[in-house]
Order: C-alpha cells, then structure tokens, then sequence
C-alpha cells in the first residue's frame, strides 16, 4: 500500500532491513552487479514518503563523492534504492553491491567494471588475462567512463565488506581522480579506509550520517499507516520512541503488528530481546565483532552508560575506552554522551540484546557485575545509578559498596559521605 497524496518517485520501500539477515531474511538482495538499479516489490505494502531524504541524496550526489554511514538496518540501500529508480531522470547510474567477505581486489574491480559497462551498454568482455595490475584497471574504469559521456553515477553499497587494504588505495585514487561530471556514492556502515580528506576540505565530499537516516516520529506514523496498522498516538509515539528510529527495528515491529491480537501490548513489550530483532542484532552486529569486543559489550550492557574506567572494572581487561570509541565511529549502536566522549551508551534495543545474551552465557555473572557497577559509582558519588545495581543484585545490605551514604534531605540525591 503507498501513503496517498505523494509523489510517486518520492517513495521508499523499507525493506525487512536495508540489508536483510543471511539465513533469516525474507528479500533477496541485489545483484552483485547491476546497470540501471529497479526498486523490486513496488505493490508490496510497507511504502513510505521520505521525500526530504530523496533531496537530501540529490542535492549531495551533486558533489563528486558522497558517503552514506550508518549502522546495520538504517537504511541505505533502500534509499540509495528509490534514488536510483525515480521516473523520469535522464541519467546514467553504475550500481554494485560489494559480496560479502570480499578480500580479492580482482574480482572487486572486475565486478566493478562489469557495473560501468551494463550502464554504458558497452559488450566488450571482460580482461581474463592472468595477473592483475591494480592502477591499469583503475585507468580503464575511469577511461570507459569518460568515454562513455555526460553524467555518470558510480554507486557502491555495502563498502564495509570490502577487505582489501590493495583494493581500498586503489578505489582512492578512482575517486579523487573523477572528472566533474562523474560522481561517486558510497554507502557502508562504517567509514571506510579511504583517504579523502582532500575532498572533504575542498567541498567535493557529502556526508549523509545515521542521524538524518533516523525516522521521525511523523515518518514512524507514516510507516504503520502504510502497512495498515492502526495505533492510537502514544502508543506509536512509545514504538518510535523504543526503537530511536531505526528503521530495521521499526520494520521489525510492523511485520509482527500486522494481525497481532494486542499491538498495544506487543508495543509495550517490544524491545531488542524479540525475537527478530534479537536474530538480526545477533547476526550483523554482536556476531560480527572479535571476542574481546564481545566480552566488552556484554560485560558493561548493564549499566545505563558507561564510561573507561567503569568498563575496565567490569571486563578485567585495559583499554577499554578506545574500544568504545572505535565502536562508536564505526556505527556500531555505540553513543557518546558528552562533547569530550568521555561517557556512552548504547542504542536501547542493542542494550536490551546484549543484556539477554549476557543472561543467557553467563548467569552466574549478572549479580557480581551489578555488584562491581554499585560499588564504582558510589565511590564516585553517584548514589541513585550504585543503588540501582545493588537492588539489582539483590543486596539489600549494601556490601558491595565500602563505606555507608548519608542522605540529607532536601538534596537533589547527590550523596555524602
């Protein structure tokens, strides 16, 4: 069903998420390569207007490189998918999707080339000579486009599964070396290691980040009409709420709302351990991360937020902060909560996720961490957060914390001793 009373081409289809689940999904992704880009399941329900993010991509694509960053499931390439499929645009569009786990620099410019010549129309087959010369091929891209004429659109999506360090340098130099009216758009979930800080100083790099991906609460509302589910306005403002706008969980929840018996309760339940969300979480984010990133996220999901010190305690281990700054730029529902970057959080539906998971591996292990969490931040004065965990850890005596609080009253809740 379409939202009425808006421009066809200004429409989106969220999909499940904007890359669907391996194993768990239920629409197939797009061709590794492909020509002109066709937005599949136009009659399927689930259609939204988000005509200001459609600007948002025309006006940055004007630009010779625009970056689309954000995390799993917010997304991308469905926009990247109803920017390409607009009606009634004259122009040309290169679009390929990068396989996952690709660490061959040859087949990723191979794959690449046959991109530009489906757009182009060019039958010329593709080089099979054995050995692979990098900056030959990134000279016959740019030549094949250039010949070719006029404006040209090099799409890439899912950059973030490019493994190449070779191939990577090389796209650098593909990119800063378009002509002008060739551009270039690439969407990952973290920035990718390409050097283009050049283009960034001299205006040539649009950047369009998770923030502006992010449904409003008008778009949530959008998004339940469109799919047919009807809910009074807190409760769709509790939904938009729970799921921060991210739109795979957003999804998510319509696809379990359509003919549920109680949606106002399943709303009031719904967070990161359903089941859905949790198998789409586990698979592109937890699953995805080393070990000790993993330890880290579940070992300091219990506190509200968190900072390095606190996340030492809590894993054993150092060096802890830079994890969580790492994570943060790399999209990874990690959040930093003061301009210094000091203290995070993480997105609630992740949070309620690793708290599961935690749970689940390691039960034993819940009451100690809420023990060591009480204990750091009464030391640091911070009594509502320390008494929090130690009603969570079920230690009503307060042995976890080492000397006693005394509350004076009338005080804001700061604690002395």
């Amino acid at each position: 069903m379409e939202v009425t009373g808006h421009r066809r081409d200004a429409v989106i289809r969220l999909d499940y998420a904007d890359r669907v689940t391996r194993g768990h999904g239920v629409t197939p992704d797009l061709p590794a390569t492909a020509g002109a880009v066709r937005v599949p399941g136009r009659g399927r329900p689930g259609l939204i207007d988000r005509r200001d993010l459609i600007a948002a991509l025309d006006r940055a694509s004007e630009q010779r490189v625009t970056m689309i960053s954000a995390p799993a499931g917010s997304g991308k390439t469905s926009l990247l998918r109803a920017w390409a499929d607009r009606p009634g645009r004259d122009r040309r569009i290169a679009f390929m999707s990068v396989r996952p786990g690709q660490q061959d620099a040859q087949l990723f410019w191979l794959a690449l080339l046959e991109a530009v010549r489906g757009a182009t129309g060019a039958t010329e087959p593709l080089p099979t000579a054995p050995g692979f010369d990098g900056g030959a091929m990134v000279d016959k891209v740019l030549s094949e486009i250039t010949a070719s004429g006029g404006t040209f659109y090099l799409v890439i999506d899912d950059l973030h599964e490019l493994g190449s360090a070779e191939a990577a340098e090389q796209l650098t130099a593909l990119l800063t070396a378009l002509p002008g009216d060739v551009h270039a758009i690439i969407a990952t979930r973290h920035d990718p290691p390409l050097h283009l800080h050049r283009l960034r100083l001299t205006g040539e790099l649009a950047e369009i980040r998770a923030a502006q991906l992010r449904f409003s609460e008008a778009e949530t509302r959008d998004l339940l009409a469109a799919s047919g589910v009807a809910l009074p306005d807190d409760v769709a403002g509790l939904l938009h709420q729970r799921a921060e706008g991210w739109a795979a969980g957003l999804r998510l929840a319509v696809l379990s709302l359509a003919g549920h018996p109680d949606p106002e309760r399943f709303v009031a339940e719904f967070s990161g351990s359903h089941r859905t969300v949790a198998e789409y979480l586990m698979a592109e984010m937890l699953e995805r991360q080393p070990p000790h990133v993993q330890r880290l996220l579940l070992r300091t999901s219990l506190p509200d937020r968190i900072n390095g010190e606190l996340a030492d305690l809590l894993t054993g281990a150092t060096g802890s902060e830079r994890i969580l700054l790492e994570l943060e730029d790399a999209n990874a529902f990690v959040v930093s909560l003061d301009p210094d970057r000091t203290w995070f959080r993480y997105h609630h539906m992740f949070a309620d996720l690793l708290r599961l998971e935690l749970r689940r591996t390691v039960p034993e292990a819940v009451p100690e961490l809420h023990r060591l969490a009480a204990r750091w931040f009464a030391e640091h004065s911070q009594a509502v957060d320390a008494v929090r965990h130690l009603q969570a850890a079920g230690d009503w005596s307060g042995n976890a914390v080492s000397r006693p609080w005394h509350w004076p009253a009338g005080t804001d809740g700061t604690p002395k001793r």
